[in-house]
């Protein structure tokens, strides 16, 4: 088994595969190789890298899984802080949870939709509708 650092060269979402330029084998381009996900049956989840995402694979022979996305000189985690977990996407929009603070922050540059079977409760000290506050 073979571990390299390599880029997406296509990405097939509807298969969760992607293939990437082998840039420490001559920059062949790989087969279609899946990619690794926390979860994928019961609990789901699903992001795709992007094309020229610097990504780390395994490979025996020709066989090879792309096991994720890695930081570098060119893309730098965007938070700096062992007590966040932090999501952006491409429109600017993010969540972002400190654990230290207790506190979560969205900002969303669309709509927010919430469906739900049951009842929404928003417990807290102050509610903020449209720039107006109501203190219960």
């Amino acid at each position: 088994m073979k571990m390299e650092e390599c880029t997406v060269a296509a990405v097939f979402p509807e298969r969760g595969t992607v293939r990437v330029k082998r840039e420490q084998s001559d920059g062949i381009l790989s087969a279609e190789l899946p990619i690794l996900f926390q979860w994928t049956l019961k609990n789901q989840e699903y992001t795709m890298p992007a094309i020229e995402e610097p990504v780390i694979c395994i490979f025996n022979g020709s066989v090879g899984y792309v096991l994720g996305a890695i930081y570098n000189d060119v893309s730098t985690p965007p938070v700096k802080d062992v007590n966040k977990r932090y999501m952006r996407f491409e429109d600017g929009s993010f969540i972002e949870y400190d654990a230290k603070a207790h506190q979560l922050f969205v900002k969303i540059e669309g709509e927010l939709n919430i469906e739900t079977k049951g009842v929404v409760t928003v417990n807290g000290q102050t509610l903020t509708l449209n720039g107006s506050s109501s203190t219960d």
